[in-house]
């Protein structure tokens, strides 16, 4: 529940003095000439079902929400009936981020404009070291292709067949298909990674239903209620199906961490667990198990570690947001292809090198 406005003490309810009249759901307060009109825990009507006003505060005509259900840099626009994200908050993954925060939520190589998560760019014949998300240099990752027996010569890059991309990870590369790609916002079409569909405060976007899906309800009592099974679902896929791109796409860009071959397709399997003790949202934190589907063997230990992160990379919104768990925790088993697709090979420049 969130709080707003310049006098705090608007939120909170005080004896009435001995003789009067205590108020109800509504009143006013005449001081000067001016008269203060409120409206205490009563929902506006035609709000959504997840965002609602608890106090309404009007000055002559101007009025503004003091008192709502909106989660953590988001406040209530009484013009639209909505949780809308504060000056200064962009709206990620149905919470209300900092850009610093949005950057972080996007991952190594990325960072967030207005579009959602976009590519870092480095020169002509650079490229992304996914391991720490800074442009290397093109000698340095001609030293990666000599590492891995590939000779690229004068007028050449180290590069990938169509329909796959190049990833440096340290001292090692590989090609993957361009669905092992997809940024945290984003879904697989298909044919190619294409962004989510923006959901209002409150909702995300679930790419099996197809459809936005609201996980976080106001109360009239308590704080903003997050259905985190809901949201686990969504974020990260249904329990026994395949996982989101968004999700899968975070350590699947990385098929060496896997000891996959070129060439080799594994299938990963992964059960996410979302505890949050005493119920806060705030204290949440993510564990991961991650085995081949086939065998049902541990992945590698630098597999695993990948897994990790990008399971908590996809909740850090949620956590950022803050609120009240409908339960003590929220798991999800999914499964992840990834695929080694071909070795890095040398390929025209582009760009004048």
């Amino acid at each position: 529940m969130r709080l707003f406005g310049p006098d705090p003490s608007l939120g909170q309810r005080t004896p009435a003095p001995a003789g009067s009249t205590r108020l109800g759901t509504a009143g006013r307060i005449v001081a000067g000439a001016a008269t203060l009109a409120f409206a205490v825990v009563a929902p506006l009507a035609g709000c959504r079902g997840g965002d609602m006003c608890f106090l309404k505060v009007c000055v002559g005509k101007n009025c503004r929400c003091s008192l709502s259900s909106c989660g953590e840099g988001a406040g209530f626009d009484i013009q639209q009936n909505r949780c809308r994200c504060l000056k200064g908050h962009i709206p990620v993954a149905g919470q209300c981020l900092t850009k610093p925060d949005a950057d972080a939520y996007c991952g190594l190589g990325r960072h967030w404009e207005d579009s959602g998560c976009a590519q870092d760019t480095c020169r002509p014949g650079d490229e992304i070291d996914q391991r720490t998300g800074l442009c290397v240099p093109r000698e340095q990752v001609n030293q990666v292709a000599s590492g891995m027996g590939v000779s690229v010569g004068q007028g050449e890059v180290l590069g990938c067949p169509e329909g796959t991309r190049l990833i440096v990870d340290g001292p090692t590369a590989a090609c993957v298909p361009l669905s092992q790609t997809c940024a945290p916002d984003e879904t697989w079409t298909g044919q190619a990674c294409a962004k989510s569909v923006r959901c209002a405060t409150g909702s995300i976007w679930d790419p099996q239903r197809g459809q936005c899906v609201q996980y976080a309800q106001g109360s009239s009592s308590d704080e903003l209620l997050i259905d985190v099974a809901s949201w686990v679902t969504a974020s990260y896929g249904p329990a026994g199906g395949t996982g989101t791109a968004s999700f899968c796409s975070g350590f699947a860009n990385k098929p060496l961490s896997f000891g996959i071959l070129e060439g080799s397709t594994a299938v990963v399997r992964v059960a996410i667990t979302l505890a949050f003790p005493d119920r806060e949202i705030a204290k949440g934190v993510s564990q991961t198990v991650s085995v081949f589907d086939a065998s049902g063997n541990p992945v590698p230990a630098k597999g695993a570690a990948d897994v990790d992160a990008a399971a908590r990379q996809i909740a850090t919104p949620l956590i950022l947001g803050g609120g009240r768990a409908s339960a003590q925790s929220a798991t999800t088993t999914v499964k992840c292809p990834v695929t080694h697709a071909a070795k890095p090979r040398p390929v025209p420049a582009v760009g004048g090198i």
